[in-house]
């Protein structure tokens, strides 16, 4: 697991300092699971707990995009990388990193290409999230997930998945099939 700002407040994942770790990731074929830090770096999240309701979410959002931006998840493909709280808004605007990739005069990484490889967890605490999330990656790219022990964490993880209008199937995947597969 690791955060999402490396050397502190405004750290970015794709710091060239860091392409060690990103290639032998690769090598390794390794899972990494990517987590907000505690300080999202906006000072604004500080009152009525949206540190953990928004500021985790637009931190995971910047972190990934970035990632996505710079090409280290096509770049580093055999790095399984999962994002927790069902992709951190990623899903939900695709279409704007799409738009922003067609007409950027600096190369990036392709967004499509990006979310389909990555992995998400089921912490989106609604069901009809949840079900929108699988439509726009795949069921079969989608773990469990808890966010245990933190305040904001689901006590029953499997009810969300049993509440989502899944197949068996995608259920069985969702419920450790997947975890399975990645962890071996």
């Amino acid at each position: 697991m690791i955060g999402t700002q490396p050397k502190g407040v405004g750290g970015v994942l794709d710091d060239p300092s860091l392409n060690p770790f990103w290639e032998a990731a690769d090598a390794c074929g390794s899972v990494i699971f990517i987590h907000p830090v505690f300080e999202s770096g906006d000072n604004r999240v500080h009152d009525y707990g949206m540190a953990n309701a928004v500021g985790r979410i637009t931190d995971m959002l910047i972190a990934v995009s970035r990632l996505i931006y710079a090409g280290h998840v096509t770049r580093f493909a055999n790095a399984k990388i999962v994002i927790g709280m069902g992709g951190a808004a990623l899903p939900y605007v695709v279409g704007r990193l799409r738009k922003n990739f067609s007409v950027s005069k600096d190369p990036l990484g392709d967004p499509d290409a990006a979310l389909a490889m990555l992995y998400y967890d089921t912490i989106v605490q609604d069901t009809r999230a949840l079900r929108y999330l699988a439509d726009v990656v795949g069921a079969d790219r989608i773990m469990l997930g808890s966010d245990m022990p933190f305040p904001i964490g689901d006590l029953a993880p499997r009810k969300i998945v049993a509440d989502t209008s899944f197949s068996d199937a995608e259920r069985q995947s969702i419920d450790g099939g997947l975890a399975a597969k990645l962890f071996g």
